[in-house]
């Protein structure tokens, strides 16, 4: 690997900014490079929300994700928006809910947002749910990186739930669809 550029896109309220926040630390931990970028709308009504990271084994020179080869899809609208950008053969991770007539090729879908509904009582943590699913299935990072990440980042009231949300996605890899 010499530049990853990974996507993680979904609506305001899924933990989408502090997901992209924590996988970029998790990657500084692994011995890796990284870069955070976001965007989002209004949060608080569910608007977009997407952060970009950039893990690179040498200096990020461009800081800016402008090819980017992993998707994670976490909402309907974010699935529509961001999959035709792709290019063939990008690893796409989606939330069993997003739905196509025609799913991507090699799509790799899990109930992301019931697992972290289930593992919180709400969907905050469901960019924790997909960065463990991102880390069983690519190994991109370390897991024991990830953790530290976590709890360095989440709120001491929120990080038991949190963790637990973590690990009920690192369940979740092996049991993806493929189409």
């Amino acid at each position: 690997m010499t530049r990853r550029e990974i996507r993680i896109a979904g609506a305001g309220g899924q933990g989408v900014v502090t997901a992209g926040r924590i996988l970029a630390e998790a990657a500084i931990l692994s011995g890796k490079k990284a870069t955070h970028s976001q965007l989002y709308g209004p949060q608080a009504r569910g608007g977009s929300s997407r952060s970009d990271v950039i893990i690179a084994t040498d200096t990020v020179g461009f800081p800016l994700a402008d090819n980017i080869d992993t998707l994670l899809a976490l909402s309907q609208k974010a699935f529509d928006k961001y999959v035709p950008e792709l290019a063939v053969g990008s690893l796409l991770i989606v939330d069993t809910q997003c739905k196509s007539d025609t799913p991507p090729e090699g799509a790799l879908y899990f109930p992301i947002v019931d697992t972290a509904r289930l593992a919180t009582g709400g969907e905050l943590a469901t960019g924790l749910v997909a960065l463990a699913v991102l880390q069983t299935h690519t190994g991109l990072i370390d897991a024991d990186a990830l953790r530290k990440a976590v709890s360095g980042r989440i709120p001491q009231q929120h990080l038991k739930s949190s963790l637990e949300a973590l690990e009920a996605g690192m369940e979740l890899a092996p049991q993806g669809a493929l189409t």
